[in-house]
């Protein structure tokens, strides 16, 4: 199984990326963590091309894809726009705000991937609480959210994570 992994847009992501990948290793997986390109510029996060880190995953073999705010996003935008393929994702900390301010329908996106999808959210994430998740990807086939205790965008408990992940596989 091919697991990748999308961080968050702080590239202190990338090694919680790594750490819970590390949670979810076996012998059949091959892991990757995504390395995105304004990581390494000087203005940081004043020089992400969502567009670009988007277009970069065209073809890219995916299984599992497991994605943390941006790389909800970005993984999201990629599936829409066909340029993914992968038979499963899991979604962490979904930028419920950032899809508005982007205008972004994160309803559509979410049912054009057609694949089992499990998000998973803080009940009073600051980027977007359980609930107003919940209300925008009610009903869709296949998807499933499980409500995790919270309020600060984190998820550093990569136990429970884990856990969640794993039952849903």
């Amino acid at each position: 199984m091919n697991i990748f992994a999308l961080p968050g847009i702080s590239p202190k992501t990338e090694r919680w990326a790594t750490n819970l990948l590390n949670e979810l290793a076996g012998q059949d997986r091959t892991m990757t963590v995504q390395r995105y390109k304004h990581w390494d510029c000087d203005n940081g996060e004043q020089c992400l091309d969502l567009a670009g880190e988007v277009q970069r995953l065209a073809e890219t073999p995916i299984d599992l894809l497991i994605a943390k705010s941006l790389g909800v996003m970005i993984g999201l935008s990629a599936g829409e726009k066909k340029l993914i393929a992968p038979d499963k994702a899991v979604f962490i900390g979904t930028p419920v705000s950032s899809f508005t301010e982007n205008n972004l329908d994160l309803r559509q996106f979410t049912a054009s991937l057609a694949i089992p999808i499990l998000f998973i959210q803080q009940k009073n994430d600051i980027v977007g609480s359980a609930a107003s998740l919940k209300a925008a990807i009610d009903g869709l086939a296949m998807v499933e959210l499980v409500e995790i205790p919270g309020d600060n965008h984190q998820y550093k408990d990569l136990k429970l994570l884990a856990r969640h992940i794993k039952k849903f596989l």
